[in-house]
Parts: structure tokens; sequence; C-alpha cells
């Protein structure tokens, strides 16, 4: 069982990210701008992650990294920022869900 300690440093270095895009997101989607709050629940998040990372499984970085790349995307094309937010939260977990039982859970049978 994980420590106290390494609870609080997960929690603390994904939240800090997570919460401070959650609040910037917020204030573009006041304003309007619908596009851009969803590339950066996307760019955000993956930073999270990343910095996340080194309490957890390697692949949680890469998985961070591309959430933060299809962020930018989605920031670039913003009337594409739905499909590309789908992408990222939706396909991108599966495949990496996937990939992390194939090569930790099915070994194990």
């Amino acid at each position: 069982m994980p420590s106290k300690s390494l609870i609080k440093r997960t929690l603390y270095n994904l939240g800090i990210p997570l919460v401070t895009g959650g609040i910037f997101a917020l204030i573009f989607l006041l304003r309007g701008d619908m596009g851009m709050a969803i590339a950066m629940t996307l760019v955000f998040y993956g930073l999270a992650l990343v910095n996340v990372s080194k309490y957890t499984l390697d692949e949680v970085h890469y998985l961070g990294l591309t959430e933060v790349i299809l962020g930018i995307i989605a920031g670039l094309f913003t009337e594409w920022s739905l499909l590309i937010w789908t992408a990222g939260f939706g396909v991108c977990h599966i495949v990496y869900g996937t990939a992390m039982y194939l090569k930790y859970d099915l070994n194990k049978e």
C-alpha cells in the first residue's frame, strides 16, 4: 500500500495544474469561447499527467504529452476542438488502458 506521503505528493502534483486549468478554461467558457475552453482542458490535463508521472507509471508521461499536443491542435483548429477533445479523452484513454492491460495485467495470468 502506498504511503500517505506518496499519495499527498501525487494529489498535489496532479491537482495544481488540473485545478488551475479548470479555472482558466472556465474563464474562457464564461467569455463565450468554447473552442479555447475545450482546448485548455486537454492541455492542462496533459500537463497534470506529465507532472504526476514521476509518481506513477512511465507511460502516463506519454499519455500526458499526447493530451498536450491534442490540446494545442484543438486550440489551432477551434472548429474541430470538440472532436479532438473526444479523441483525447475518449480514444486516447481507451488505447492507453488497453496497452496497460496488455503490458501489465495480461502477463500476470
